[in-house]
């Protein structure tokens, strides 16, 4: 033994850390190095030194403190610290500190302190205080409570421990508090008021109203906008819904509201599910109601009027609600004869719709005869003879093998040879023809506008159709007389363009051959005339020179000649309806409206001879075309 520890005394350091490095490499040893490399220790006086470090501070450590007290690196202190959490259940590690059950009962026993001072402590205030976690501290604390801490953790809100003591403390206040409230009251008020701890408050309210010491409904469970509502309000409450409606016959949401009912449909449904209610978008009505409104249309429908009823309506309902409650009132009335409703509560008869419209029959009339009369040119519109040409080219394709035998067999008439623009045209107009083909133009023509929206001619304005209301229509206010001319207008001016057409075929009708030949003789006569004027006028040109003979005939072109084309314009035009009182009025854009209106055989020569006024006077041809009227 001397010689193996003189042997000891003679090994070198060197000698020493090969050795033991020898030892770590096979396996056979494991130590690890200090921080500053001079020293070795072994994993189990590091557990030891852990351990006894964490029993000097009371039993809770931080791991990062450790390294400098034991002098390893960290990473061994933290393997070392996970052997000692699994190998010892007092120990836990939360968030890199160790504690232990010694630390746990230590700081339940300040919590119990707190909570028997104050009655109630928040695991959130505990939390910032000893910088734990609050799942952690609920778990440790739910093992200690009835031995360390003697109060409970509210089953509702888990985050709060209070004593039996303070339980019945707020109980208490809770009690008398709700036994005193006579009305709807919010929760939440009273919370804020007093002071209540929320949770808590709500499950000794739920329990209180279970139980029967609170008489009274929670409404809107556990939210803000929670009503505590005292039987003894919701008896009076009932008892003011009941007597209104059994007065009234009908209730208004908006009054539920304000008496504190949150959902007034539904309460209504529930109280009265045995009667049956009309249900309307603000308000709902009874029965009686309901048969009273339809007494009163029924007897409006029999009798052939009409009837308002916003006056049987309590003046509190809206309009839309009073339009629902008639909708709904007129589907019992579906096999009655037809009725309308105008605005949103008159009901009108189909009898006494068609005595408005009758009002009417003798001024459609009378317009329609002066229509016919005082019918000028210009109220044609370009459009208008635009679509109409349209109509007339459409059928015409299938009307040209007819017209040719006609013109075969009826033959010989009047015709006119005119020059214009230095070349000779003819212009046959058959008398008899030229009369069937214009009102062949003239029926298509009319049905064309009568058809068409665009060219529909004015019967009366809205405001002249009430006026005429007004003054045959007693007793109707004037929101009804607006709606029955708004409503009315439409036919009105359809059944004028009927009218219109009617008054046409009737003078067409009475139009005898004589009267038709008379217009033609008098024709002649005033072309004969102007004939007579032209033929002075050129005899007395031709003693001027030759510059002034042209301005004569420039002046010609514009006066005596544009009268002869306008006389024969009007003349056809007459035919049409179109007609001036004045033939020298017609203008150049209303010979070119009267042309578009004409069949196409007659358009073409009187366009050449509209055209012809903007042109030389070849007095050779005047001659000719007076002979020929003349004749």
């Amino acid at each position: 033994q001397k010689i193996s520890l003189h042997f000891l005394s003679l090994l070198s350091e060197r000698n020493c850390i090969e050795i033991v490095s020898k030892l770590i490499a096979e396996k056979q040893l494991e130590v690890v190095h200090t921080l500053d490399g001079k020293e070795y220790i072994t994993p189990a006086q590091i557990i030891k030194e852990i351990r006894d470090e964490l029993h000097v501070r009371g039993g809770r450590v931080n791991i990062v403190d450790l390294q400098q007290a034991v002098n390893v690196d960290l990473v061994h202190i933290e393997n070392r610290a996970h052997d000692i959490v699994k190998s010892d259940r007092t120990v836990q590690l939360v968030l890199g500190q160790l504690v232990d059950e010694r630390y746990l009962d230590q700081i339940a026993e300040e919590t119990n302190d707190k909570l028997q001072e104050s009655g109630q402590v928040k695991i959130s205030d505990l939390c910032k205080a000893y910088d734990l976690p609050g799942d952690f501290l609920k778990q440790a604390f739910s093992i200690r409570l009835g031995k360390i801490i003697h109060g409970q953790i509210d089953q509702d809100n888990r985050g709060v421990i209070f004593t039996e003591a303070f339980v019945t403390r707020h109980r208490a206040r809770i009690r008398g508090l709700f036994r005193a409230i006579t009305r709807p009251t919010p929760i939440i008020n009273l919370i804020t008021r007093h002071g209540f701890q929320e949770h808590l408050l709500y499950s000794m309210l739920e329990e209180l109203v279970n139980t029967g010491h609170l008489k009274g409904t929670v409404v809107g469970g556990r939210q803000d906008k929670a009503v505590f509502i005292p039987d003894i309000y919701a008896k009076t409450q009932s008892n003011w819904v009941d007597s209104f409606f059994k007065q009234n016959g009908y209730l208004e949401f908006d009054a539920l509201s304000r008496l504190g009912i949150p959902d007034p449909m539904n309460y209504i449904k529930k109280r009265y599910k045995s009667l049956p209610l009309l249900f309307l978008k603000a308000s709902c009505v009874g029965q009686e109601m309901v048969d009273q409104v339809e007494a009163s249309v029924d007897e409006a429908i029999s009798s052939g009027t009409w009837v308002d009823i916003a006056p049987l309506l309590p003046s509190s309902l809206s309009v839309e609600d009073a339009s629902m409650l008639l909708q709904q009132v007129m589907r019992a009335f579906t096999k009655q004869p037809p009725t309308l409703i105008l605005g949103d509560t008159n009901v009108v008869s189909e009898k006494f719709l068609n005595s408005c419209a009758d009002l009417f029959i003798d001024l459609m009339h009378q317009k329609a005869e002066k229509e016919m009369k005082n019918n000028p040119v210009h109220l044609i519109t370009e459009e208008d003879l635009k679509q109409s040409a349209l109509l007339e080219n459409a059928s015409s394709s299938k009307k040209d093998k007819k017209d040719e035998r006609r013109k075969k067999a009826t033959g010989g008439g009047l015709e006119l040879n005119c020059l214009i623009k230095g070349s000779m045209i003819s212009l046959k107009l058959t008398q008899n023809l030229s009369w069937r083909n214009t009102n062949t133009h003239i029926m298509s023509f009319l049905t064309f506008v009568c058809r068409s929206k665009h060219l529909e001619i004015p019967f009366m304005s809205q405001e002249e159709i009430e006026e005429v209301l007004r003054k045959h229509v007693k007793d109707c206010p004037d929101d009804l007389i607006t709606e029955l001319a708004d409503h009315l207008i439409r036919p009105l001016t359809k059944r004028y363009q009927e009218e219109l057409r009617s008054v046409f075929m009737s003078s067409t009708s009475t139009s005898s051959g004589a009267s038709r030949r008379k217009t033609i003789k008098d024709l002649q006569e005033e072309v004969s005339n102007l004939y007579n004027n032209i033929r002075l006028f050129e005899k007395g040109a031709r003693h001027f020179t030759d510059e002034t003979q042209t301005n004569i005939a420039k002046h010609m072109l514009k006066t005596v000649c544009t009268d002869i084309t306008n006389l024969i314009f009007n003349f056809l035009a007459a035919d049409l309806m179109m007609a001036a009182e004045d033939y020298t009025a017609i203008t150049s854009e209303m010979r070119k409206k009267i042309l578009s209106t004409l069949p196409e055989e007659t358009r073409g020569p009187l366009t050449k001879l509209h055209i012809s006024l903007n042109g030389k006077v070849n007095y050779t041809a005047l001659y000719k075309l007076g002979f020929i009227y003349c004749s």
